[in-house]
């Protein structure tokens, strides 16, 4: 399995620099890729922020790569994350990604994020 850094996920979503677009996606489409959360944060993070790609799109990007038969990650986290990311602008992806996964989890989230509790839901509170 190829573990895939952001730049590589970038050319494939982006298809801006067509050598490295090229063989992003002949990489991502024929052999079994995994994308961890690091990864896909730091994608996140730079379509919004050094692209300008609104939330809904980053996502959108983001989820097309997911629903790829080659690419693994962690969906049942990643999509509601990012779907929250998409309606929750007062939060980060990387907080929303910790709102899902203690949600999942059946944890409580502490944090001193007052947005972070105002938004995170009944399980995200103040320590």
């Amino acid at each position: 399995m190829n573990s895939l850094d952001a730049n590589v996920i970038l050319r494939f979503l982006l298809n801006d620099l067509p050598a490295q677009s090229a063989r992003s996606k002949r990489l991502i489409v024929s052999s079994q890729c995994y994308a961890s959360v690091v990864v896909l944060t730091e994608v996140v993070l730079v379509l919004e922020k050094l692209y300008g790609y609104t939330r809904p799109d980053s996502a959108a990007l983001v989820k097309q790569l997911i629903s790829l038969q080659t690419v693994a990650c962690n969906e049942s986290i990643i999509e509601p994350a990012l779907d929250l990311f998409t309606r929750k602008k007062q939060l980060s992806f990387p907080d929303c990604y910790a709102v899902v996964e203690a949600s999942l989890s059946g944890d409580s989230l502490r944090t001193f994020d007052k947005e972070l509790v105002k938004h995170g839901g009944s399980h995200v509170s103040e320590p």
